[in-house]
């Protein structure tokens, strides 16, 4: 049975073979998003921005004190940036797209952004049959990151429809394959769980090995360079023995989920936005969770914890089992070719709080 959802790899390519996104390779297509690589267009802003309805971001570069920024000069703490992203893209009628940081760039405090020509809000390709330009809002917040034509920070999913999942098939889905597992890898039955709205409530763990902080440093992390950096030359290890600890003002976390999540292949999951009631702190920087995660190959995983990037907007006492996140789940269309445990990351073996792949390994 066809159903509206998550746009899969397969039918990503097919957005190539037909057209609709010319100038974009294989290599940028994920499970289920495709990779917004960058051009050599880039710029330093006094401010960042959002396009009125229908307005092109070009013709608003004047507004916003744009300059010829050149990919050789690291980009600057705190200074926000405009980066073309490559390719041509007219989609069709009934797609659109939503955009999310690639995990490896929000595990380094990197803000990043998409625009869109004609579109009145941040990380959106919206229609019907939106074509233009899109573009990369950038701003290293706690060291400097230098940059090159062709990487990609951010990354696109298409839609069909929205199709997240109700009650009833969320513990369909709990009951055939699982969702969230406790520490140990058991599977947490729908009353074991906490709900707010249309997500899962995740907690934060607090103990040895709980993480890494970091308050800002002037070197500079070059994003193409891979298992290159020493952590210690960027990021602090956080241990504590009591269970609590205090996160600082201005401070950038790299925490972990005392659940481990799954992501079967025929859903896809994100990680939504803390309700202000629940504390006063943004608990992610990139979000998107492929199908396929914590499941395997063919399904002999018991899913992995989910690394966040936290960064507290007040001094914060934390506790172990606190709440941190909320979790979405959404169906497929179809289910992808390949999943994100067959695939090639950086990540699939992921245990604890784990550092972007620039960096060198530490542990799990």
């Amino acid at each position: 049975m066809s159903r509206t959802g998550v746009l899969p790899k397969q039918m990503l390519r097919e957005l190539f073979t037909t057209g609709y996104i010319t100038g974009i390779g294989e290599q940028y297509l994920n499970p289920a998003s495709i990779d917004l690589p960058l051009s050599k267009e880039a710029y330093r802003l006094e401010s960042i921005f959002l396009p009125l309805r229908g307005e092109k971001v070009r013709d608003l570069l004047p507004l916003v004190g744009a300059t010829p920024h050149h990919f050789s000069n690291p980009l600057e703490v705190g200074v926000p940036y405009l980066i073309r992203v490559g390719g041509e893209w007219n989609l069709p009628s009934t797609v659109y797209g939503y955009a999310n940081p690639k995990s490896s760039t929000g595990r380094n405090g990197f803000f990043c952004r998409t625009v869109a020509d004609k579109v009145d809000m941040y990380e959106a390709l919206v229609g019907p049959g939106w074509s233009g330009e899109t573009w990369v809002l950038a701003r290293p917040d706690y060291f400097p990151v230098l940059l090159a034509p062709g990487l990609a920070v951010s990354q696109m999913r298409f839609f069909d429809g929205k199709s997240f999942l109700d009650d009833l098939h969320t513990e369909f889905a709990i009951q055939q394959s699982g969702m969230l597992f406790d520490e140990q890898g058991r599977k947490l039955s729908l009353s074991d769980t906490r709900r707010h709205a249309d997500s899962f409530l995740l907690t934060l763990r607090v103990g040895e090995a709980m993480g890494w902080e970091c308050h800002g440093t002037r070197k500079v992390l070059d994003m193409s360079k891979k298992d290159f950096y020493d952590p210690d030359d960027f990021f602090k290890p956080i241990r504590v023995t009591d269970g609590r600890y205090i996160l600082r003002k201005g401070g950038f976390y790299i925490l972990t989920t005392k659940e481990r999540v799954m992501v079967p292949p025929y859903l896809s999951a994100e990680l939504r936005a803390m309700d202000p009631r629940l504390g006063e702190f943004r608990s992610h920087a990139a979000g998107y969770i492929d199908p396929g995660w914590g499941y395997g190959v063919a399904g002999e995983e018991c899913a992995r914890p989910i690394t966040l990037e936290v960064i507290p907007q007040e001094d914060m006492l934390v506790r172990d089992g606190q709440t941190v996140a909320r979790i979405r789940y959404e169906y497929m269309k179809e289910i992808p070719e390949t999943v994100y445990d067959a695939a090639a990351s950086n990540y699939t073996d992921q245990r604890t709080a784990r550092l972007s792949k620039h960096f060198k390994r530490t542990g799990s």
